[in-house]
């Protein structure tokens, strides 16, 4: 659903309301939505607060109204690009609007409220768009690059199917139409066509004429909303989609890390988790990487822990890629790839950009086979559908001469199923093309090589086998453990002796219980090579999670090779 303008009214007790309003618009309150836009949370310094038709938005809003408790005044708080501001104030919302003391270039204002000042609006100066001819002056391989993408031909396209001049598409298709300065036609403002540097940074007149201001410089911004401002409705709902991702959220557990006054115990978590659990930081990694420092520079922990995997992670914003819409990899690679978070080596030293985009994050992460503290990461999905684990470390199995499914040959991997998009007849809220960005595979996703019906069966078929096997080694581990394991060791912990010192999720702790529950990280050191390795496949099918959808043979024969493994153990 495209979003509609934010709620341009809200009411304050005795007050009849306070406006924010597009200038030079205002909103009758009977016209305000009736429900709260779609949004993610953005860092505390942002000047972000909703997607627009267009890109950044240029127009000011009203972020808070407080009355103070001192005094009949009303402390009034915008955000905006740049000033000029003018607090304007009436008695309803039909106007005379008239201003409320003297222009400002702050972003506060404390006013009183009167019979004839009821309500309140913030007005900001025209925004002074320029278009990238103006740009390239200064950033040249930056507007080289966009000049290649399909953005910089978004106009074109509307002229292709004879809607270069439908209101409804003109605001993602052009430089500001429908605002001041804005696009207005192809012969008026010929230089404003396409998408350009000022939709997703702001216009650039203010900066240019003071490029030494840092308060009026344009917008950098990682935050989806960006993107989603065009990115969205029912003809292609990308942006709609991606919020019920998990990719919008950064786990709760990093906040209190990210966010931390120990800078130093902060930048580490950074760098061990924010690789793939924040935007910001993973952005910041890459920039790195381009420019070959061998440390990035970490971004604050506001930022760290507000800026999701967002579009930018993905897809570059400057340049097109051989890999097809703008992404950063490639979508199919078989090349062994694990990132190390545990080691002293850095995300430049580490990253391989012909390594597919997905695996980028979604691989075994570090994880080997004599590993005592916990289970492999629940990210080895690239590993386990390419069927190429622990290449680093022997484990003496020749894992190498498994057979592999065909799902590690299909030419987007994936993508294919994860991210495959599918159009409509007529599209509409109700019945929305799919762009796949909420990354759930569908079963007509499986299409061309399967059916719908095919697909249920298999996917259904695969998953109660894998678990089936799953199940098994569980049990011969259970079974070593209580009855094989050294002496010591089992009688402390049982059937458990051959978990890690904590625990995965194939052994949860019965409720109510205390105490040891499972070899420590000083016992570790007890446990036989062979239950290790044998913990090790078996934590690595099961925290894949699909099952064995992903690769059914691979993973059918990682189990195949626990099971011999405690078995053999279970025979001495």
């Amino acid at each position: 659903m495209k979003p509609a303008l934010p709620a341009p009214w809200r009411s304050f007790g005795r007050l009849v309301s306070i406006l924010a309003a597009v200038a030079p618009l205002a909103v009758a309150a009977s016209e305000a939505p009736a429900g709260p836009l779609p949004t993610e949370p953005l860092p505390a310094n942002s000047k972000l607060y909703h997607a627009w038709a267009g890109g950044v938005d240029p127009h000011p809003y009203l972020k808070s109204v407080k009355e103070d408790s001192a005094s009949d005044n009303l402390l009034l708080q915008w955000t905006g690009l740049s000033g000029p501001y003018v607090v304007q104030g009436a008695s309803n919302v039909a106007g005379p609007w008239t201003a409320v003391g003297d222009p400002t270039s702050g972003q506060s204002a404390s006013v009183t409220p009167s019979a004839d000042l009821q309500i309140f609006r913030i007005q900001g100066a025209t925004p002074a768009y320029l278009s990238e001819s103006t740009c390239r002056g200064c950033h040249p391989a930056s507007h080289n690059g966009v000049a290649k993408t399909a953005h910089a031909g978004a106009l074109q396209t509307l002229k292709a199917i004879g809607q270069h001049k439908n209101p409804g598409c003109l605001p993602c298709h052009t430089v500001g139409f429908g605002v001041p300065g804005g696009f207005v036609s192809d012969t008026a403002t010929p230089l404003l066509g396409g998408v350009q540097c000022e939709n997703c940074h702001g216009p650039g007149g203010a900066h240019v004429a003071d490029p030494g201001d840092k308060s009026v410089r344009p917008v950098v911004a990682a935050a989806s909303m960006t993107c989603g401002g065009c990115h969205t409705d029912a003809h292609h709902p990308t942006y709609d989609e991606w919020l019920t991702s998990a990719h919008r959220a950064v786990n709760p557990e990093f906040q209190a890390t990210f966010m931390s006054t120990n800078i130093v115990a902060a930048e580490s978590r950074m760098r061990s988790c924010g690789a793939c659990h924040s935007g910001a930081v993973r952005l910041a990694m890459l920039e790195a990487w381009e420019e070959n420092v061998p440390e990035a520079k970490m971004p604050s922990g506001d930022d760290a822990y507000k800026t999701h995997v967002t579009c930018s992670v993905c897809h570059t914003a400057h340049e097109a890629t051989e890999n097809g819409s703008q992404l950063r990899n490639p979508t199919h690679s078989t090349a062994f790839f694990s990132y190390y978070t545990a080691t002293n080596t850095s995300f430049t030293l580490q990253y391989k950009p012909e390594v597919q985009i997905c695996a980028q994050c979604h691989n075994q992460r570090g994880a080997v086979w004599d590993g005592t503290g916990r289970p492999p990461h629940h990210s080895p999905q690239y590993n386990i559908l390419t069927g190429n684990i622990d290449a680093d470390k022997d484990m003496g199995l020749n894992l190498a001469a498994l057979p592999n499914s065909s799902h590690r040959d299909i030419p987007h991997q994936c993508t294919h199923c994860h991210t495959h998009g599918h159009e409509v007849a007529n599209p509409s809220e109700e019945n929305p093309n799919y762009t796949g960005h909420s990354f759930h595979p569908l079963d007509s996703n499986c299409m061309p090589c399967h059916t719908e019906e095919e697909a249920e069966v298999f996917v259904g078929f695969r998953q109660r086998t894998t678990k089936s096997e799953i199940a098994a080694v569980k049990t011969l581990l259970d079974t070593w453990g209580a009855t094989k394991s050294p002496e010591a060791l089992r009688a402390k912990y049982g059937k458990t002796t051959w978990e890690y010192a904590s625990p995965g999720q194939l052994s949860p702790r019965p409720p109510g219980t205390t105490g040891a529950y499972s070899p420590t990280a000083a016992e570790q050191s007890q446990i036989v090579a062979e239950i290790k390795k044998a913990r090790h496949l078996l934590y690595m099918v099961e925290h894949d999670g699909s099952y064995g959808v992903h690769n059914a043979r691979y993973s059918s024969g990682l189990l195949g090779e626990a099971k011999k493994l405690v078995q053999a153990r279970l025979n001495q």
